[in-house]
């Protein structure tokens, strides 16, 4: 009974710790392969608790039955295990310093249920800390040129942004309003301010001088359809490349651009920064 019940213990903490780094690794490894790790992990370490050389085939057949799906996905769960291993033995180790040895019996499962929280707490801050690091990734310092003058924007490019102009299917990027209010001619602006989407859409009230480089766009969200002022720039340049030819749509709310972003650039902004080699200036 009391070997079982060892077994059973250590295959709880190996699963919270091998969960943990399924989560944090990115490794996609199913439930059943885990468990069956943390269950073979167990077993042995309970047979030979106190072999050294058991103890280092265990741990390393543990994390290759978990995440050896190929030999780099193994190498870098590795360390994850290692720091979750660490950290949780550190957890209980301070937990059992202050409970009673009468009760430690007891209070066992309440130790692994901490155990757990700990580790889910500190998943979610890892996970929280890179989706910030690759939001970041995606944000970018940028150059735009409309009607002969240069704007310098800050842009994040989402990959969810498909947007296109239907006549020529160019992509459409959306700008904050306030952030290129300064820079647009005032008679366009003041077109711009005053032109109703909700009326039968057409661009006769803008200045003839611009009509050329507008387009109207069918835009789908989630509120419902609308049209919108597509503005054919320049040019866009964008960490030292040039952005194809496309639409800009000026929007009022700017607030929730990501990482304070004044534009949101097209998925099709991606490719052009995995070329290399090509350099433009506006």
């Amino acid at each position: 009974m009391y070997g079982e019940l060892m077994i059973g213990i250590n295959m709880l903490f190996n699963y919270a710790i091998l969960s943990f780094t399924n989560k944090v690794g990115n490794h996609q490894t199913s439930r059943r392969r885990l468990w069956s790790a943390a269950f073979l992990g167990a077993f042995f370490i309970t047979l030979f608790p106190y072999s050294v050389p058991a103890m280092i085939f265990t741990f390393l057949g543990m994390t290759y039955i978990a995440f050896g799906q190929t030999f780099g996905s193994w190498k870098n769960s590795i360390l994850a295990v290692l720091i979750a291993s660490f950290f949780a033995g550190g957890m209980l180790t301070l937990v059992y310093a202050q409970i009673s040895i009468s009760v430690n019996q007891s209070f066992l499962f309440v130790a692994i249920g901490l155990t757990y929280l700990s580790l889910y707490i500190v998943k979610h801050k890892w996970i929280d800390t890179r989706m910030m690091n690759k939001l970041m990734s995606f944000t970018l310092d940028s150059e735009l040129s409309l009607w002969g003058k240069s704007i310098p924007l800050k842009v994040f490019i989402d990959t969810g942004n498909h947007c296109v102009e239907p006549l020529s299917g160019d992509p459409v990027h959306f700008i904050g309003y306030q952030a290129v209010k300064e820079q647009l001619p005032v008679d366009f602006a003041s077109a711009l301010e005053s032109w109703n989407p909700d009326q039968s859409p057409d661009l006769a009230s803008f200045p003839a001088t611009y009509q050329r480089s507008l387009r109207l766009i069918r835009l789908q969200t989630v509120q419902g359809a609308s049209w919108a002022v597509g503005i054919k720039y320049d040019c866009w340049s964008l960490e030292g490349e040039l952005l194809p030819v496309g639409y800009i749509v000026l929007t009022r709310e700017q607030r929730q651009y990501p990482q304070g972003a004044a534009a949101i650039l097209q998925m099709s902004a991606m490719d052009v920064l995995k070329e290399e080699g090509r350099t433009a200036i506006c």
